[in-house]
């Protein structure tokens, strides 16, 4: 018995498909453009969101940023694509109406000079000449659509596959001089294989051609196929390679959806002083430090610490300080007594915890109550020159971000304007180092 790809039955059900499929491909590009158009908002607010519920600044973050920045592209890119595919197709709809209702293109009747009659037959020939070339434009752009997609997100793939693995040498090693030449190594070799397979690409196959180039990049080749998985796609590429259609298409796409990223992700800089580097600072208002300010905005979250708002009302001040491992590391630093058996911090996979083996509350309350008296030392509030003794309680704001919470007295400030000054303790390797938290200005005017 024949394989299926083989049968003649297959292969003729195959080319009665193909006359038939842009009527799927416009259904498809309809429904995808309407639901890609409705996934950017709640895509970029999960973004926000995981962004200001991770743990501090390590590999597994960047690697969950780098994941959601893939998906955005992919997604902008996606429906850059299929409206274009929409628009042409439209065309084409357009065209073959047309032919049915006024045939070929009949130059003579146009009564122009022969000048421009015979340029016109040239450039534009018959009107089938020009439904055909739509139709093959079409079908490319759909299927260079989705390919598009996957050259994206096998980049992405690739700078999260190689940032995990000098993520578990640096967690396996830490700061040890094997760690930092093994990680050397590593970063060394993903950017020569990213070099060559972008230059193998858009070059369109030139390192598989030359023979000792070849056999260079041959394992790279088989090693990138792996971590990029291009050989969902391959055959689809090489199927628009052997074309020369395909091919000038995939040419120009390529660096005009690159050059479009670019442009996105242009800003003007208004100011020379007005800028993103002094938000840190004292005499900068962060949105994102008041919780009236990002109370109705669904995709804003609390950076590191937040008042109510920028203006005071009330002699009560709450704040509100963000979590991070980082606290706790200091908290374990300080008093060992405190560190579990079993360190159950990190990623949960859908949340799953049995709650097995709890520690009874007999001895597991005391140890609750150190750790939040510990809170104290580690974390300093000055409110303008004068350090403020604050005592913690754990607690969520409205946006459902874990923190510490205290209520600051403010029955004898003066009226006017003054900074909230946040630090915290800090392991840098074996030490305790202070490091800046945030700087909030407010304006204190009493009812």
């Amino acid at each position: 018995m024949l394989p299926k790809h083989e049968d003649s039955k297959f292969k003729k059900w195959l080319d009665i498909l193909q006359q038939e499929s842009w009527q799927l491909e416009l259904i498809i590009s309809g429904v995808a453009i309407l639901g890609l158009i409705q996934a950017f908002e709640p895509i970029i607010k999960i973004t926000n969101s995981v962004g200001a519920k991770s743990m501090d600044d390590n590999t597994l973050s960047a690697i969950a940023g780098i994941g959601f920045a893939a998906i955005i592209i992919c997604l902008l890119s996606l429906t850059i694509c299929l409206i274009i595919h929409v628009i042409l197709r439209g065309l084409w709809i357009g065209a073959v109406g047309l032919r049915y209702f006024s045939g070929d293109i009949d130059y003579d009747v146009l009564n122009y000079t022969d000048k421009f009659k015979k340029y016109l037959q040239k450039r534009i020939g018959s009107f089938d000449k020009y439904i055909a070339k739509l139709e093959d434009y079409c079908s490319l752009i759909f299927a260079l659509s989705f390919l598009l997609v996957f050259f994206f997100l096998s980049f992405f793939i690739t700078i999260g596959f190689f940032a995990a693995v000098v993520g578990i040498i640096d967690y396996v090693f830490g700061a040890s001089a094997v760690g930092e030449v093994i990680g050397s190594i590593i970063v060394v070799f993903m950017i020569i294989a990213i070099l060559m397979t972008a230059v193998d690409f858009f070059t369109q196959g030139f390192l598989k051609k030359k023979k000792w180039l070849a056999l260079i990049y041959f394992p790279i080749y088989r090693l990138m196929s792996r971590v990029t998985f291009s050989f969902l796609y391959r055959p689809l590429l090489y199927n628009l390679l052997d074309n020369k259609l395909g091919k000038r298409i995939l040419a120009v796409l390529i660096p005009v959806f690159i050059g479009g990223l670019l442009l996105f992700s242009v800003n003007i800089r208004e100011s020379n002083f007005h800028i993103d580097r002094w938000n840190n600072r004292s005499e900068y208002a962060r949105v994102l430090n008041y919780d009236d300010e990002i109370a109705d905005k669904a995709s804003a979250f609390v950076k590191s610490a937040a008042i109510p708002s920028k203006i005071i009302r009330e002699s009560a001040l709450p704040v509100f300080i963000k979590h991070r491992i980082a606290i706790e590391d200091v908290i374990y630093k300080i008093d060992s007594t405190l560190v579990p058996e079993k360190d159950k911090r990190g990623y949960e996979l859908g949340g799953i915890n049995l709650q097995f083996n709890i520690e009874n509350d007999s001895t597991a309350y005391p140890k609750f109550k150190n750790y939040i008296s510990l809170l104290e030392g580690v974390i300093t509030i000055k409110l303008d020159d004068t350090i403020i003794p604050a005592s913690y309680i754990m607690s969520h704001n409205l946006k459902n971000q874990r923190g510490y919470e205290t209520v600051l007295d403010l029955k004898d400030l003066t009226r006017g304007m003054h900074t909230l000054y946040i630090t915290r303790k800090a392991l840098r390797r074996d030490s305790i180092v202070t490091r800046d938290v945030a700087r909030i200005p407010f304006w204190y005017y009493p009812d």
